[in-house]
């Protein structure tokens, strides 16, 4: 019989126990080749993932579309297009129409969007049937037997791992009708819905059962156990650190006798790959998962022109400047970025850094490949076909040639083989469970009433993975992060697997990184020199950055040392705070605070306007629900006679003999006197009258005594946006003549310009590395 089995590694490692035998080896093929040979459609082609894309944004084409909130604009569609099509692929392999869901949505809560979903639905599978393709979608209306390659075997054996969707067991039970078709399988705690689908065999919880589904017969019956032995679960307060656990434990079990070829490395998250290659210095890991093609240095270049061309920002320029591309190049690709191109065109274009990089195999691949599915749709607009192409390149990776012995994976390449020692990194709650795109639409509740796998259901499929490949294990070693934002998964709990409490963690970090010399590097306790306050403008920023560090001050004001920052597309609260600022800015420059919800739409509409992009719209969403008692305290504080007196001005005074200045962001007026106002979008400046002396930040201090001369202050406050409620500083009286003090002490010119006395604001500054103390902060 043909063997079939959950993934290709197991049909390798079925294969690779004949290795001593001197036998014909039977036929074997995993469940997903098996499943694609079975089956055929007849004058339909298969749909390529580019053409799928292309006819799913042509098929949002209607008004309604916009209130799945997915955008229709090319890139962001591209991006957003994997949650329709893992939606509608489950609905089509679970046999549930969208009509069900209607009904299941008892509440109505997702009505709108199911309606949309529907339309959606329609119009693409017309659109298929249209240009005679089918794809996953469509596959289970359309599809028929192979019978040519049915009848080539004696019949079939399923080694089943996890559950079978509506499709599968259907296809299973129509192959069994033509041919012999058994299954082995496992029924345990985790995998329950097995009893349900197999109703016609009487299965217990706790055994394993071939089952032969031409017969009817329950074929042979095994006890079925999943305890796990000699587990060594780790906490580390740092995540690069479970890279010298993973060294540590390969090491541990080959010295135990273990082959290292028996060793597997899970990664719950395929991203951490990077941080162990950087690590493995000796070179005992290969990655199953391969090396990502967005990399290679030809991709790299491609993308950068893409960012450049969507969006002309500095950071991208620079990145241009970097990786040598010439104002040439980027010309030719900007007089054609918006035009229709021929196929043979776009090849021209995307060859252009060819001649300068070598190992170009997967490249000319892919780029054949693209041109064959350009000529089938003709002429289209050279930047949608940059980014189906770089598309295309971000899923292709090219293999691993390291040589490692011990093999690095994700969970789902781990089914149906066992390993003798098995390590899992960031068994985190953040990634065990690993959620699923398919829930974005509907609620467990929904799902659950409309027989589609839910939450649960997924959760118990992985907790089975997990229990079967460590039940399977001699030796286990799992690592997790523990911080503030981390913690254990739940997973840990449910295995019945305890962490060490107590271990020395530094012993790691030492073990992790190579010790190198020192180059000698210009460092000195003290620089000479003086800078004379009185003689330059002073700010509540620059005096902090004096009593903080005065190293910091002489980098950053005297040296002028701007700080290195890296391009990145994530977004940091200074980042948001500064958004936040302009948009207030503008909002009351021309709105006038007479109603909450009005205001708020207002707001919406202007931070959407100061930055259109999906990341800034999902912090916006965010922020939008602090804000909405901001909003409320406006409309009452307006209510009562406020008006705003200035927004963003700057003002200058002269006191003590210092010449003060700031920007202060709102002063508003109530009966002559003045409210000064500066906004936080994070936590507020505390001091209290033990930590009197060491205070740095006199902000509101400076504000008042820039203002005091031009009208009786009423109060100075800070107006925290996530609380929506001005609150005036703790201390005020106090801190002013505390800053008195200070002021008077600053009158000699500063000198030596010498490190802080302690290390805690080392570790935010930007010149650190300079002063050599980024190493030990």
């Amino acid at each position: 019989m043909t063997q079939i089995f959950p993934t290709s590694r197991c049909v390798r490692e079925f294969y690779a126990s004949f290795a001593h035998t001197d036998q014909l080896l039977p036929k074997a093929l995993s469940i997903a080749e098996f499943e694609a040979r079975s089956v055929f459609v007849p004058n339909k082609v298969l749909a390529d993932e580019d053409t799928r894309v292309l006819l799913m944004h042509e098929a949002a084409k209607f008004k309604n579309f916009s209130q799945l909130k997915i955008e229709r604009e090319f890139l962001s569609f591209l991006k957003n297009a994997s949650y329709l099509f893992a939606f509608f692929e489950e609905l089509a392999h679970e046999g549930v129409k969208i009509e069900a869901l209607h009904i299941a949505d008892t509440y109505a809560n997702f009505e709108e969007h199911l309606l949309v979903l529907e339309q959606l639905l329609e119009n693409y599978l017309q659109l298929l049937e249209k240009n005679q393709l089918y794809d996953k979608i469509s596959l289970p209306c359309v599809y028929e037997l192979n019978e040519d390659f049915l009848h080539q075997s004696d019949g079939f054996f399923i080694h089943l791992e996890g559950f079978l969707s509506h499709f599968e067991f259907t296809l299973l039970s129509q192959i069994a009708r033509l041919t012999t078709l058994k299954i082995y399988l496992h029924v345990g705690v985790y995998n329950k819905k097995m009893r349900t689908l197999f109703s016609d065999f009487d299965l217990e919880e706790g055994y394993s059962y071939t089952l032969n589904l031409s017969t009817k017969e329950v074929e042979s019956k095994q006890v079925f156990s999943q305890n796990i032995t000699n587990a060594d679960v780790r906490g580390f307060g740092s995540r690069f650190l479970q890279s010298a656990f993973v060294q540590e434990k390969i090491n541990e079990f080959v010295t135990k006798g273990i082959d290292p070829e028996r060793i597997a490395v899970i990664l719950p998250d395929e991203k951490f790959a990077s941080v162990l290659k950087n690590f493995d210095y000796y070179n005992n890991l290969n990655f199953a998962m391969g090396e990502s093609f967005r990399h290679n240095p030809l991709s790299q270049k491609l993308h950068a022109l893409d960012k450049f061309l969507r969006k002309n920002e500095l950071e991208h320029f620079y990145r241009l400047q970097r990786l040598g591309i010439t104002d040439e190049i980027v010309q030719r690709f900007k007089d054609v970025w918006r035009k229709k191109l021929t196929p043979q065109e776009i090849v021209v274009l995307l060859q252009v850094f060819c001649d300068d990089l070598p190992e170009l195999k997967e490249f000319e691949i892919q780029l054949f490949r693209f041109e064959k599915f350009m000529c089938r749709i003709g002429e289209i607009n050279f930047e949608q076909a940059m980014q189906l192409f770089l598309n295309r390149l971000d899923g292709v990776s090219v293999d691993d040639v390291r040589g490692g012995k011990v093999t690095v994976m994700g969970l789902l390449e781990s089914r149906g083989v066992a390993f003798d020692g098995v390590i899992i990194v960031d068994f985190n709650d953040e990634f065990v469970p690993k959620r699923s795109k398919k829930d974005l639409f509907l609620s467990s509740h929904v799902r659950k009433i409309a027989h589609l796998p839910n939450r649960e259901d997924r959760e118990n499929l992985q907790r089975y993975f997990y229990a079967q490949l460590l039940s399977r294990a001699k030796e286990v070693a799992i690592s997790f992060c523990v911080d503030e934002q981390s913690s254990g998964s739940r997973f840990l709990d449910a295995l019945h697997l305890q962490a060490v409490e107590q271990f020395d963690e530094k012993s790691y970090m030492q073990a992790l990184f190579r010790q190198k010399s020192l180059l000698p590097r210009f460092d000195r306790e003290k620089i000479e020199g003086s800078y004379d306050l009185k003689k330059y403008p002073l700010s509540a920023s620059k005096l902090k950055t004096v009593l903080t560090c005065k190293r910091q001050f002489y980098f950053k004001y005297i040296q002028k040392f701007k700080e290195a920052k890296i391009p990145s597309t994530h977004m940091n609260e200074a980042d948001i705070g500064t958004f936040l600022h302009k948009t207030l800015f503008m909002l009351l420059q021309e709105q006038k605070p007479s109603d909450a919800n009005e205001l708020m739409i207002a707001l919406r509409s202007k931070m959407m306007q100061y930055n259109s992009s999906l990341l800034w719209q999902f912090h916006t969403d965010i922020w939008m629900q602090y804000l909405k008692k901001f909003c409320e305290n406006e409309v009452q504080r307006y209510a009562q006679g406020y008006e705003v007196f200035a927004l963003e001005k700057e003002y200058k005074t002269h006191y003590k003999d210092f010449l003060l200045e700031g920007k202060i962001d709102r002063i508003d007026v109530l009966d002559t006197k003045l409210s000064i106002i500066d906004y936080k979008s994070g936590k507020l400046p505390t001091c209290s009258e033990k930590t009197l002396e060491k205070c740095v930040d006199f902000q509101l201090e400076f504000y008042y005594l820039l203002c005091k001369d031009i009208a009786e202050i009423e109060g100075v406050y800070y107006y925290p946006l996530k609380i929506g409620k001005l609150q005036a500083e703790d201390l005020f009286e106090q801190k002013l003549a505390q800053l008195d003090m200070i002021l008077a002490d600053l009158k000699e010119p500063l000198r030596d310009f010498e490190k802080c006395a302690t290390k805690e604001p080392c570790k935010f500054c930007a010149y650190a590395t300079i002063c050599g103390r980024n190493g030990d902060v």
